[in-house]
């Protein structure tokens, strides 16, 4: 028992000590290492066309200037350009003006010329999909008017990285605000790959003088020089842009698609001068379509649950038929904006709603038939709107001020 015991300690100091050898040989270092002050953060690119070339522009964080309590005036982010016939040969390129490698893991957003979003943007979006370090989760959008050089230049007032003010505005304006829709590449990708459904980007521009924009001075001042601002959605035929929507043609859009978690609508009063204000707590849109003498049709079959923010005309919603009437002058409001929204969108063939990918699910082999000549269909589909539309909270007084009516207890 005694030598047992002996030989038990003797061989535990040595097992511990083939253990961590063991160990040693297997954990290694990691092979591809980059130290952060060999990298340049790109938060966002800006692709324009110019003579047959694509521009690229990156915005690059710098991450000693990114405190708000710097003590340099030295700018918190970078912006390099170059031009190449790819997007790949300009990112190189951008090296022979900036001492460290473009790290592209955290693009947040990807801004387009108009004139590269009529070319197409399947090349941009090969590149951006095939290289490995780019994560799909970035937005993308066009502007209009403005190189994209400019937006991603420009200054932002309520961030230090502009790239993130930008980001943040349209990501937060989707939830509260109807026209704005916030597309990622994935999205966009699916679209592209699908049949019956056309894709859309979130269009906007520069407000005001662009050259002060870019300049520190734009945020030196409670009212800024500039600011940029987004709009709407630009309609896509394929990976070409065609048009743009104004902002009641894409409260259509987001409507339709059931996009809209809330937002809110001016309605004009019925029976008086003024108008009132309602915010939309619940949107549902379900298309139906059908055939009838062997032609498409498409019937919106919409439900809304709203509350009334705010009235400008002399009412009293202690009376059932002034409120039902409010309620009926909201649906017709809606029911316009609907038809005029669907209307652009045929003007321009460009099914952004997804008519044909309904009647590709439910009518599978007349779709085989309509595929290939569908944007013609679609610019003459009839399409039926219903509305049930519902006012339900009136707020914490009955009447508006100055009517002598009492608040609601």
């Amino acid at each position: 028992m005694r030598r047992t015991r002996r030989t038990h300690s003797l061989l535990s100091p040595l097992c511990l000590l083939i253990c961590m050898g063991i160990m040693t040989m297997i954990l290694t270092g990691c092979w591809n290492r980059r130290e952060l002050n060999e990298l340049a953060v790109v938060l966002a690119v800006g692709i324009d066309s110019a003579d047959g070339q694509y521009e690229v522009s990156v915005q690059v964080a710098e991450p000693s200037q990114m405190s708000r309590n710097r003590g340099s005036d030295r700018s918190p982010v970078s912006i390099f350009s170059q031009k190449a016939p790819t997007l790949f040969e300009a990112f190189r390129k951008i090296t022979t003006k900036s001492a460290r490698k473009m790290y592209v893991a955290h693009i947040r957003l990807v801004i387009f010329d108009e004139q590269t979003a009529r070319n197409g943007i399947k090349e941009p979006l090969d590149f951006l999909f095939r290289d490995h370090e780019v994560r799909p989760d970035f937005y993308m959008v066009v502007t209009k008017g403005t190189s994209a050089k400019d937006v991603v230049s420009f200054i932002t007032p309520t961030e230090i990285l502009p790239s993130i003010g930008l980001y943040k505005t349209l990501k937060v304006s989707e939830k509260v605000w109807a026209p704005t829709s916030a597309v990622k590449v994935t999205e966009m990708l699916k679209k592209l790959t699908k049949t019956g459904v056309e894709p859309v980007l979130t269009w906007g521009k520069i407000v005001g003088d662009v050259r002060k924009g870019k300049t520190p001075e734009n945020v030196k001042q409670p009212a800024s020089f500039s600011e940029f601002k987004y709009f709407g959605v630009s309609a896509f035929r394929g990976d070409r842009l065609v048009g743009w929507l104004n902002e009641s043609n894409s409260k259509a859009y987001n409507y339709i698609t059931n996009k809209v978690s809330s937002t809110v609508g001016n309605v004009n009063c019925p029976h008086s001068k003024g108008d009132f204000v309602v915010e939309v707590s619940r949107s549902k849109v379900k298309i139906v379509p059908s055939i009838q003498r062997g032609e498409p049709r498409i019937q919106l079959e919409t439900t809304i649950d709203a509350n009334l923010g705010e009235i400008g005309c002399p009412v009293d919603l202690t009376n059932e038929a002034t409120f039902l009437a409010m309620e009926e002058a909201a649906r017709k409001s809606l029911m316009k904006i609907l038809k005029d929204g669907v209307r652009e969108a045929q003007s321009m063939g460009s099914d952004i709603f997804g008519f044909g990918e309904a009647f590709h699910r439910k009518y599978p082999r007349q779709w085989s038939q309509w595929k290939e000549n569908w944007n013609q269909k679609f610019k003459k589909i009839p399409v039926e709107i219903k509305i049930d539309y519902k006012l339900n909270k009136i707020g914490k007084i009955i009447s508006p001020f100055g009517n002598n009516l009492s608040k609601k207890e």
